[in-house]
């Protein structure tokens, strides 16, 4: 996460000023310690520069969104669940813990919405002990 973004070095061969090149890396070091969506900071010097550098702030963000989801793609829980024996359920229920899984990474980085809340309501409630197994493995995040 601390390399250069790639939104960063496309930037530098276009506009090499290093006021808006150090700007860009003051944005992105608030998104990469967790200021997103509604977890943004209310930090006046982000809040200029998320209004200053908006396709900025929405790269950085999926940035980060991508590098995370990579980081956290394994699960032991779900590494569990895959080696059971197939059944007609197993599938299903692989979908579910990966959905719920993504929707809990996402939500602790900043996204999500009514619709995600429902879904993640109704897979918590499905799969309690799953849930709990992602919190353990999020804590970090």
């Amino acid at each position: 996460m601390t390399s250069e973004s790639p939104y960063i070095r496309r930037e530098m061969e276009h506009h090499p000023e290093p006021e808006y090149i150090n700007d860009l890396r003051i944005l992105r070091r608030f998104i990469q310690n967790g200021s997103f969506g509604y977890r943004a900071s209310d930090d006046v010097i982000f809040q200029r520069l998320k209004t200053r550098y908006p396709e900025a702030y929405n790269t950085f963000g999926k940035e980060r969104r991508r590098e995370v989801l990579e980081k956290y793609k394994y699960s032991p829980y779900i590494a569990q669940v895959e080696a059971l024996p197939d059944s007609e359920y197993k599938e299903k229920w692989l979908r579910d813990l990966k959905e719920l899984r993504k929707i809990m990474i996402l939500f602790r980085l900043g996204y999500g919405g009514y619709a995600m809340g429902m879904i993640w309501g109704k897979l918590k409630n499905m799969h309690s002990e799953a849930h709990e197994a992602f919190d353990k493995d999020l804590q970090n995040l």
